[in-house]
């Protein structure tokens, strides 16, 4: 069973449609999330997992319970032995092909998520065009993978790569003032 959360529209290679859930004996073994440009830690977290009360702003309560979570419901549904999360860095702001607006912090929270499911894990990194970021990125995450989160310095340590990671030298990735069209044009409450 396929999940994937990815940018749709005008992108190579095209594929990836809602209506797109495999097909013969694997049809209905594969959800996709087609996603527009610019999507932000909140908009991507409220479809990751339950939205919270405060975040619906006026929706109704049927509403807010038509707003299911994607993996949770994955999960229940399938009940797997283990999941393979494929962390693809490109989807993080600033990336040099990406489009979405995604922090680190709101990226690892897809980890931080899975690991509180208590069912084995295991990351795979993948894409990333943006090299200090990917190494950013994939440092938090095997430190969310370990729980050990809380525990890592923001500020990175001198080493011979320190200059790559100027002007900021921490282990962030900041998100920028990109708009999110998903909301903008309503097309997160349609994927939903």
């Amino acid at each position: 069973m396929t999940c994937s959360f990815h940018k749709f529209g005008e992108y190579f290679p095209g594929t990836g449609t809602q209506e797109d859930k495999g097909r013969g004996k694997g049809r209905g073994y594969a959800i996709n999330v087609p996603l527009k440009d610019g999507i932000t830690d909140e908009s991507f977290r409220s479809i990751f997992e339950p939205v919270c009360p405060s975040l619906i702003f006026g929706r109704t309560k049927k509403r807010m319970r038509v707003l299911v979570q994607v993996i949770a419901k994955i999960l229940d549904v399938f009940q797997p032995s283990a999941v393979v999360l494929q962390c693809g860095a490109d989807s993080l702001s600033g990336d040099k092909l990406g489009c979405f607006n995604l922090t680190m912090n709101g990226h690892a929270h897809c980890v931080q998520f899975l690991r509180q499911q208590n069912i084995p894990l295991i990351l795979l990194g993948g894409g990333g065009y943006t090299v200090k970021n990917v190494a950013r990125l994939w440092t938090y995450e095997t430190a969310c993978a370990l729980g050990i989160e809380n525990d890592v310095d923001p500020n990175l340590p001198w080493s011979e790569y320190f200059e790559w990671f100027a002007p900021r030298y921490r282990l962030e990735v900041v998100g920028n003032n990109m708009d999110d069209l998903n909301i903008k044009d309503g097309s997160l409450d349609r994927v939903r």
